[in-house]
């Protein structure tokens, strides 16, 4: 479990960085660009909407694994919103609530 909490990390240090820099040189504006880009039509069109789908899978994750309550739905919707950005923390947390446990960490409230 110490690999994957050190790989979540490196990839939350690595998307806050990049986030930093887009906004820098693009803009606060991220929606109407994805936007663009899905009105496309093209592979980026089809990398993004692919990507949304998995957001939206995870965010479902999410919420069913902290057992639907109101928080539950506050951490699938910033899954979905915010993407790694949320999501890493969120499992890098969620693997020392579980104790290391796989089965615990993926069930979460169900295990």
């Amino acid at each position: 479990m110490i690999e994957v909490r050190i790989l979540l990390t490196v990839s939350t240090i690595a998307i806050y960085t990049l986030t930093v820099i887009a906004i820098v040189a693009h803009g606060w504006n991220w929606p109407l660009i994805a936007i663009n880009d899905l009105l496309a039509l093209n592979w980026r069109s089809q990398f993004d909407f692919d990507f949304i789908i998995h957001l939206l899978l995870l965010g479902s994750w999410v919420v069913w694994r902290e057992g639907g309550n109101s928080r539950a739905y506050l951490f699938g919707f910033l899954s979905v919103v915010m993407g790694g950005m949320f999501s890493f923390p969120y499992i890098i947390y969620a693997t020392f609530q579980a104790s290391g446990k796989p089965r615990e960490l993926l069930l979460g409230v169900h295990g």
